[in-house]
């Protein structure tokens, strides 16, 4: 790898020495570890999390690649050579959301080359994502009460495979992951990163504390799904695992990573196999469904049996409520159609 850097470097100085500034111009592995000690020391305050460093070191990657292939010394890169690696990620077909994650972890790796005077400005500065044009609510997609009943229900009973431990642990596993995320609107990344040790009870009540999107909140579970957290902690035990703290709370069982974290692939996985034995993934309605309806289901489905608004935002952990609005939008807009209060025989 430090050979293949260092080829980099030297491909890149050729580019500088022919407009005469190679000797005053840092080289792209000394701006690569200046980031480093940027992700580690600065992103959130020094406490970013693993995937959120990953995300921002493989976007810098792909953006340093792209300057390679145009032989485009990084340190000289201006405005409008942004703006071309913008083009290019919307000609890509990137959507706007991964465009503004690109451009913000450039605009990162630029400030952090800025700091230690590597570079003479920001060229990112001011250069935004594109705005996608989307109706409000159109992401909005969820399952009705009658369809989530399906999906709950397509999963075996655990009195039905009493004997084979390892298959009831599956059992009891994909029933929680879908409770959690269809009940208690949790994310896929939050599921990703629990531990057993971040389920709490007290009095009767369980608690699940989430590391989320920039944020720590602790949620109160149902008591159906807290009892049966209780038997899936015991099950893992009579399978002949060492159940401790800081084990994952939701582990694979495959051949190649048994006892592993289930990683955030397979909780996608695990949703999505559900939702196709259901016939619900994709409908004739063009509605397509992600695990992360599940969490439009609980926000939705909480709506419409009787939550406030600022309930469903604490619920969900919304920051702003403009977001939580939207699924009241989606409802509103279903239920009071303007369009048949016009009396008129058609």
């Amino acid at each position: 790898m430090a050979i293949r850097r260092l080829k980099d470097d030297l491909r890149f100085d050729k580019r500088a020495s022919s407009v005469g500034t190679v000797s005053t111009l840092p080289t792209v592995r000394v701006m690569r570890e200046e980031f480093e000690k940027y992700l580690s020391l600065t992103i959130a305050d020094g406490n970013a999390s693993v995937d959120t460093i990953k995300t921002y070191r493989s976007r810098v990657h792909q953006f340093l690649s792209w300057c390679k292939e145009r032989e485009l010394y990084p340190a000289l890169i201006t405005q409008e050579n942004i703006k071309e690696y913008r083009k290019h990620l919307v000609d890509s077909e990137k959507t706007s959301t991964t465009i503004r994650l690109s451009l913000l972890a450039i605009k990162h790796f630029y400030t952090a080359c800025l700091a230690d005077k590597l570079v003479k400005e920001n060229p990112i500065v001011g250069v935004k994502a594109p705005r996608e044009r989307r109706e409000v609510g159109s992401t909005i997609n969820y399952l009705s009460l009658e369809e989530l009943q399906q999906v709950f229900d397509s999963v075996a009973p655990t009195l039905k495979i009493r004997g084979d431990k390892i298959k009831q642990v599956q059992v009891l596993r994909d029933r929680i992951l879908l409770g959690c995320m269809a009940l208690q609107g949790c994310r896929s990344i939050e599921m990703y990163r629990a531990n057993l040790g971040d389920i709490s009870e007290s009095y009767g009540q369980h608690f699940l504390k989430l590391d989320g999107k920039n944020s720590i909140r602790t949620v109160v579970l149902r008591s159906d799904l807290g009892e049966e957290i209780a038997r899936y902690r015991q099950a893992r035990v009579k399978s002949g695992e060492k159940v401790n703290a800081d084990r994952p709370f939701f582990i694979s069982l495959s051949n190649r990573r048994y006892g592993q974290r289930l990683s955030r692939r397979g909780v996608g996985y695990i949703v999505d196999s559900y939702l196709s034995e259901c016939d619900l993934k994709h409908s004739d309605l063009e509605r397509s469904l992600s695990p992360h309806s599940l969490r439009h289901t609980a926000g939705t489905l909480s709506l419409q049996n009787g939550s406030s608004l600022r309930e469903v935002q604490d619920f969900l952990g919304h920051a702003d409520p403009k977001t939580t609005a939207v699924y009241t939008h989606v409802l509103d807009s279903q239920e009071s159609n303007p369009a048949s209060k016009i009396n008129i025989d058609f």
